[in-house]
Parts: C-alpha cells; sequence; structure tokens
C-alpha cells in the first residue's frame, strides 16, 4: 500500500521532460509516486536507500509489472547474481572482480585506444558518420573481449546479441519485444555454456577459464556459469555503447570543452566524470523494500517497489551548485552515482571508464567538436537510454597548443 502522503509523478511528463519534471518534483519531495514505483529523488536519500540492507534487488518484479511472468530472460534474470544479495552476490563478486579493477583494467588501455582510432579510420577523412554502428557499437566489444578472453571473430555476434538483450532493460520495449529478447538470450547462453567447456578442459589466463573453474569449486551449475558470462558480455556492452552516443551528444553542445581537451589544456578524466554525473545512460535503479521502513516520515511497507533515481539525484543542487549546467572544472566534485553504490556497484566502472577516456583522447585528437545531424533517434528515457541513431558531423581537428 502506498502512503498517501507521497505525491504523484504523472509519467507522461516524465518522458517527455525528463530533467525538468524531476527538478520540480525533487524541489517539493524527497519521494515521488512514478506509477510502476516510488521514486527516491534528493542525493541523500538515494545514497541511504542503496545503503539500506532492507532493499533489495528484485529485477523479476519489475518484469512482472510490464507484463513478463516467464520465459528465458525472466528466468536469467531470476538466477542472475545481480538479482542477488548478500554471501552469494558477495561469492560471485570475489570471483569476477580482479579483471574489473583499474588496475586489471589499465594493460588493455593501449589497446583501448587503438581500437578506438581503427574505428576512427573509417570516418576520418569524411568527418562524418552514424556513430552508434561506426564507433559506439563496436568499441565496447573490442574491450571487454580483449579483458575477458571472448575470441576475437566472435565479437559480432556479442554485438547482436547484446543490442537485443538490452531491450529487456527498457521499461517501454521490454514487453512488446520479448521474444525478440528470449531468443537472443537462448543463443547467448548456448555460446557461453560452450566457451565455459572449452576453458575446463583447456584453461587460459583469463576470467572466462576463471568463472569456469570457480563454478565447479563454488557449485555454481552450468546455468549460473553460463549466466554468468552472457551477463558480462551484455553488461559490459550496452552500457558502454549508450554512454559513448551520450557522451557525443553532451559534448556537441560544449565545443570550449571539446577544443580544450584537444588541445591539452583539460584532461580528459575530469571531462568524462562530469558527463557521467551530466547524463548517465542508467537512469534509475530498483530495489524491493523486504521490510517495513521509516524513512522522513514515510512509510515503505514491505513489497514496495522504489526506483532510485540516477538522473535526478546527480543533479541535486544540495551537492553540485547549479547542478543543470555541465561543467568539468567543478571545484571538489562530489562522486556522482551513475555506476551506482553500495553492494551492486557497477562491477564493470573501471573498464568503462577507460573505454570511455581513451575513445575521448583519440576522437578529440584527430577530431573538431561534432554537430549532430537531423535523424538522430533515441529510446525513451527510462531505464538504460541512448541514441539508437546518431549522424554526427566533425569539425577540422583542433591543433594542439604546443603545436
Amino acid at each position: 500500500m502506498t502512503d498517501t502522503r507521497i505525491p504523484s509523478m504523472p509519467l507522461e511528463e516524465l518522458l517527455v521532460d525528463p530533467p525538468g519534471t524531476l527538478a520540480r518534483m525533487r524541489a517539493q519531495t524527497w519521494i515521488a509516486d512514478a506509477g510502476l514505483a516510488q521514486a527516491v529523488l534528493r542525493n541523500e536519500d538515494v545514497r541511504a536507500m542503496f545503503n539500506d540492507e532492507r532493499l533489495r534487488a528484485d529485477f523479476p518484479d519489475f518484469l512482472r509489472s510490464v507484463g513478463v511472468s516467464g520465459g528465458p530472460f525472466f528466468e536469467w534474470m531470476s538466477l542472475s547474481p545481480l538479482n542477488h544479495d548478500g554471501d552469494e552476490h558477495r561469492a560471485w563478486r570475489s570471483v569476477v572482480s580482479r579483471a574489473f579493477t583499474p588496475r586489471g583494467v589499465d594493460p588493455i588501455r593501449p589497446f583501448l585506444r587503438a581500437s578506438s582510432n581503427q574505428l576512427i579510420d573509417n570516418f576520418a577523412a569524411s568527418r562524418e558518420c552514424e556513430f552508434v554502428s561506426a564507433f559506439a557499437d563496436a568499441l565496447p566489444s573490442f574491450g571487454l573481449c580483449e579483458l575477458i578472453g571472448v575470441p576475437p571473430d566472435d565479437r559480432d555476434r556479442f554485438r547482436a546479441w547484446a543490442n537485443a538483450i538490452g531491450l529487456g532493460f527498457n521499461v517501454m520495449a521490454v514487453g512488446p519485444r520479448i521474444a525478440e529478447i528470449d531468443a537472443a538470450l537462448i543463443e547467448l547462453l548456448a555460446y557461453a555454456r560452450a566457451l565455459a567447456a572449452q576453458r575446463r578442459a583447456a584453461p587460459r589466463d583469463d576470467l572466462i577459464s576463471r568463472i569456469a573453474q570457480a563454478g565447479e569449486q563454488h557449485g555454481w551449475t552450468d546455468e549460473m556459469v553460463a549466466g554468468t558470462i552472457a551477463g558480462l558480455v551484455f553488461a559490459g556492452h550496452e552500457t558502454t555503447k549508450n554512454q559513448l552516443g551520450w557522451m557525443i551528444a553532451v559534448l556537441a553542445e560544449q565545443p570550449r570543452v571539446w577544443n580544450a581537451v584537444a588541445e591539452g589544456t583539460l584532461e580528459v578524466r575530469p571531462v568524462v566524470e562530469e558527463m557521467l554525473r551530466h547524463r548517465s545512460t542508467v537512469t534509475g535503479v530498483g530495489r524491493s523494500v523486504s521490510e517495513s521502513i521509516e524513512h522522513k516520515g514515510v512509510t515503505l511497507p514491505a513489497g514496495t517497489r522504489l526506483l532510485l533515481s540516477l538522473w535526478s539525484a546527480d543533479h541535486d543542487d544540495a551537492v553540485w551548485p547549479a547542478a543543470m549546467t555541465f561543467d568539468p572544472n567543478r571545484r571538489d566534485p562530489q562522486p556522482h552515482l551513475a555506476f551506482g553504490l553500495g553492494a551492486h556497484h557497477c562491477l564493470g566502472a573501471a573498464l568503462a571508464r577507460a573505454e570511455l577516456e581513451e575513445s575521448l583522447a583519440a576522437l578529440t585528437g584527430r577530431l573538431g567538436c561534432p554537430t549532430i545531424g537531423e535523424g538522430a533517434e533515441w529510446t525513451a528515457p527510462a531505464g538504460i537510454t541512448g541514441p539508437l541513431r546518431l549522424p554526427v558531423r566533425f569539425a577540422p581537428a583542433q591543433r594542439p597548443a604546443s603545436a
């Protein structure tokens, strides 16, 4: 039962004008009824909820709320370690986390830079492209396959599967397109099972071999092993693909920032961090209340669905003055929430940062600030969001300040 003191936030308004709607509601309240869930809006409250052990990851509950109650995708998400908490989740993270630390990722940065330049070669002369297909959809699979040990020849197949499965995390698409999602997942899981069997028989020094071997040590079923590999492939591709698109869209409106990076007067890292705060590809994170919570005078009964709004929390003026303004030169910037917080903090954050930083360095080094052309298409601003098509024309490259 919803607390009657919680004001309503119409979904229609949120989809049409997310920043404006969230700002208006955030000024009124820390929580709002968004229909499918209660949206937590203010930064301090989102942080508190991320760290509250009475909240649980419950993606199947979200799927049921949009009419999906069975099938391969539903079952996969029910078994996924990302949908569990406590000791089981910690044991899983202990197996896979070493590959995704900054120290584990840094050795592939030269590979990421070279891969970025290889993709840029295809449109450097014309200075125009459809950015999603020409760059954003390709680079994440390069980095992830290199890091975890997927054969390079299989990258294109992984990209196709990941793109289809990504629809399952879009509130507007998952119901109508569940058959397509299920079909892609079945193929990806079959591939992952075969790859795990190969690595058990002939282990290598890569993450897939460690997952396959750990499965035997921890008593994981073949489905759990295959599901873990499939989850890493999907998560590592879909979110970064969309974030690369957002990076171009945001910086297209910031030519001074683009040129400063190209000239070497502004470092890449603060630009990427501010971009992640300003427009993360993950709009919010769902949680389910496992036992009644009283917070700031509002009762949240067990079973309440919460949406921890990252887009709202990361634009809270109480934390970032002039939060709607893109400013990579913020003094003492607070940590953003684009990668979540607490036990479910994004495992691939270091890899995503490396991919974004190396690609931005390569793009600004060879091309001028982009302009978004006609025909851009975007997914709905819910769940994981980003461009479907992003026609771009780049200005001529800036000469470095030292040149």
